[in-house]
């Protein structure tokens, strides 16, 4: 299968979950085509792939500018192929249900605005990457993650992404896809 990866990172963590689907997906015989949305502006044309993955962080309550340019733009080269959507925040690895809804708002946000509508949704945790903040922001998660009850240990960082989860989630939409072609 030919499959559109495009992502966009702030912190690293979509980047590495990024390239660990891509990775996965090759593994098993797939034709991958990773795109950081910051570094173009135009997919491929719909026909150059059978479905599309997007891959991006939630940072104050919506994705990165760039990356939702770049569906916008190429909206109906997405739309023209079943398509899946990684949603990356810290909010994933929570147990409050009502935080879990206000991720599924704020995607259902980015598909209003930019006219993408993903058939697969995935809620990935992301990660505290306490050594690369600087003091306020550090200072400030800390305090967020007390409040939760997440680690405060300034002096490593802290990874909640569930590898299988993303993983289960990649194998049955890319099992799925050609079923779901024929209904798009």
């Amino acid at each position: 299968m030919r499959i559109l990866l495009v992502y966009a990172t702030v912190e690293g963590q979509t980047r590495k979950i990024a390239d660990h689907v891509a990775e996965r997906l090759s593994g098993g015989g797939n034709d991958v085509t990773q795109i950081d949305a910051t570094d173009v502006h135009k997919a491929p044309d719909a026909s150059a792939f059978d479905v599309a993955i997007v891959a991006a962080p939630v940072h104050i309550g919506t994705f990165p500018a760039p990356l939702r340019r770049f569906v916008e733009k190429n909206s109906a080269t997405l739309m023209a192929r079943p398509g899946a959507f990684v949603s990356v925040s810290l909010t994933a690895a929570s147990a409050d249900e009502s935080e879990i809804a206000e991720l599924d708002q704020i995607v259902e946000k980015f598909s209003q605005e930019t006219g993408w509508w993903p058939v697969s949704i995935h809620n990935a945790a992301g990660a505290l990457k306490y050594t690369e903040y600087d003091f306020f922001r550090r200072w400030m998660l800390k305090r967020i993650a007390r409040k939760e009850g997440g680690p405060t240990d300034t002096n490593r960082d802290h990874e909640f992404t569930d590898w299988v989860a993303l993983d289960k989630f990649v194998d049955e939409f890319v099992a799925q896809a050609p079923h779901l072609a024929g209904k798009i």
